[in-house]
């Protein structure tokens, strides 16, 4: 698999609708079931459908209350936050859902039966209809899930600028070729999957940006302001 890592070559992959999302078969229940139901892993008229329901559901969180929340508890885990934001059950028993389900949403790389059971949990929490709009719901938990957590952690560390610059919340996302094309020094030949550097480009670019970028920088943003210089560890962990 070639590594796109030149940002500009990244950017213009990102940008080409030459390069699509690689497919993933459709399915009915489980993981899989959401892999096939959300915008992440869509293309055709499927994706702006689905991505218009992430954009929906985005719309009625305010970033700033948002912020207001990170701060007020900065160690709480940002899945927390957002799945009271959108109106979910924010107890441990979903937001553990949620990241068992996000260990194994790219296929191949986590617990398929144990995220299969999670999905379940979700779906429930989500009022019990597995359709678009529950997937959009979930997707964007799933989504947020880790790579929020990763970013809060490094810009403790760092700064948020920093590491945002150096360690992007997402490393990296994977396109596949639908006709030949030259990348930087690469020949890329149709059906190939590449392997696109974000570092430089936190957020994505293209028809596919992060539709969340404002409240994952909000939730961030909210965290550090309640912790920069606090020179212990305190307030609440889950």
């Amino acid at each position: 698999m070639h590594t796109i890592d030149d940002p500009d070559d990244a950017l213009a992959v990102l940008h080409d609708p030459g390069f699509v999302v690689p497919p993933v078969p459709a399915a009915a229940h489980g993981v899989a079931w959401l892999r096939a139901s959300v915008g992440r892993f869509s293309g055709g008229a499927a994706y702006p459908r689905r991505r218009a329901l992430s954009e929906s559901l985005l719309s009625t969180v305010d970033p700033a209350a948002l912020r207001a929340a990170a701060a007020s508890s900065p160690y709480a885990h940002p899945v927390r936050l957002l799945c009271a934001a959108l109106g979910l059950d924010p107890s441990p028993g979903t937001t553990d859902a949620v990241r068992v389900v996000a260990a194994a949403y790219q296929p191949g790389t986590g617990d398929e039966p144990a995220a299969d059971a999670a999905v379940q949990v979700l779906i429930a929490a989500c009022g019990g209809t597995a359709d678009e709009t529950t997937a959009a719901r979930i997707g964007l938990l799933v989504q947020a899930c880790d790579a929020t957590a990763a970013l809060i952690a490094r810009a403790r560390d760092a700064g948020l600028d920093t590491a945002l610059r150096d360690t992007p919340p997402v490393a990296a996302t994977k396109r596949m070729a639908t006709r030949p094309s030259d990348v930087g020094a690469a020949r890329v030949a149709p059906g190939e999957v590449v392997r696109v550097s974000l570092h430089g480009i936190p957020f994505g670019a293209g028809p596919r940006r992060c539709p969340g970028r404002a409240h994952a920088l909000a939730l961030a943003e909210g965290a550090l302001s309640a912790t920069v210089g606090e020179g212990v560890d305190g307030g609440e962990r889950s």
